[in-house]
């Protein structure tokens, strides 16, 4: 999946990222830049977190790995959707107990990616989140 093929309106949207792991957050910061996404990428929840107060309106998803120092991506989505209840959010983990309950967790807006992944695989994941959001977010 390219740029050309994500919906023209998504390519303006932004993700706030967080990933403990340096290569695999600038990956990821890569692939959604080259499709048009705008990212703010910090390496915990916790940053992430201070980011996404700033201006809660300024982000449209949260791309988050599950298990990090200081605050887990559970916490951070949890936090995110206390301002924004609406907001999607991606979790990703290359554990097998990733540490989520299915139905509690993924219910809502929100979605599952195992890692490693493939580029078309994660984008094609972010595009539904961004489309199926209540507010068009």
């Amino acid at each position: 999946m390219s740029a050309s093929d994500t919906n023209p309106e998504n390519r303006e949207k932004t993700i706030l990222l967080a990933e403990d792991t340096e290569i695999v957050r600038e990956m990821v910061r890569d692939i959604l830049k080259n499709n048009g996404y705008t990212v703010l990428a910090y390496p915990d929840g916790k940053e992430a977190f201070t980011c996404f107060k700033e201006d809660p309106a300024k982000v449209d998803m949260v791309l988050t790995d599950i298990v990090m120092p200081r605050m887990n991506g559970k916490e951070l989505a949890q936090q995110c959707r206390e301002e924004r209840p609406e907001l999607g959010v991606l979790y990703m983990s290359g554990y097998l107990d990733s540490q989520l309950n299915t139905e509690e967790d993924l219910s809502g807006n929100s979605d599952f990616i195992a890692k490693p992944f493939r580029p078309a695989e994660l984008l094609k994941k972010i595009e539904a989140l961004i489309e199926s959001a209540p507010d068009g977010a």
